[in-house]
């Protein structure tokens, strides 16, 4: 019972100071992976685009607000002259928040941009309320070439792994321990080490 008690009092220590603090961390740092798909079709108001041009891409926005992308385009007939992220649901349009390297797109090869700071915000608690596209001479803004909705590209990693009773009768410690992680395991091995020290004292 003593032994239980000490578990119990070290687990709830570590979920209030070393588990609460990692996944606050975790979530402050985690980039966020962006994705778009889309088409002249898409472009507003409709029949604005360009048929049969497609664009497909990768964002990546880091802790720091830092965009890495891929952004590749298809069938367009002239020389694509700007790129850009706007901020504007599907259906509308919005302003430019982000512009992006034409020279790169065109290529089809990786870059870098600085989001600001509210933009950035708003990208990861809203991706589908910004779009890419890109233009060419015959279609300037506010027409485009082709463009796509941004998404998000699957869910972030837990902070906290559950990773089950690790081969021991469930229960109220095991279900404790699992819970806690590594922060909570070391914490939890500290208790069990002190008490048994006191027992054979």
């Amino acid at each position: 019972m003593k032994l239980t008690r000490i578990l119990t009092a070290a687990a709830a220590a570590a979920l209030l100071t070393g588990v609460s603090g990692g996944i606050a961390l975790a979530q402050e740092t985690d980039p966020v992976t962006l994705t778009t798909s889309g088409s002249g079709a898409e472009e507003v108001p409709s029949g604005t685009g360009q048929d049969g041009a497609t664009l497909a891409g990768t964002f990546t926005l880091a802790a720091d607000d830092t965009l890495t992308y891929t952004l590749s385009v298809t069938g367009a007939d002239e020389p694509l002259t700007m790129g850009h992220i706007h901020q504007g649901a599907a259906g509308a349009n919005g302003d430019v928040v982000v512009p992006l390297d034409i020279a790169a797109i065109s290529a089809g090869t990786e870059a870098t941009a600085m989001v600001p700071a509210e933009v950035a915000d708003a990208m990861r608690a809203d991706p589908s309320g910004f779009y890419a596209n890109v233009h060419s001479a015959s279609y300037a803004p506010p027409a485009g070439v082709a463009r796509g909705q941004l998404s998000l590209d699957g869910a972030a990693a837990p902070s906290v792994v559950n990773t089950g009773t690790g081969g021991q009768a469930a229960g109220p410690d095991a279900g404790a321990l699992a819970l806690l992680g590594g922060v909570g395991l070391a914490a939890v091995a500290g208790s069990v080490l002190v008490a048994r020290r006191r027992r054979t004292s």
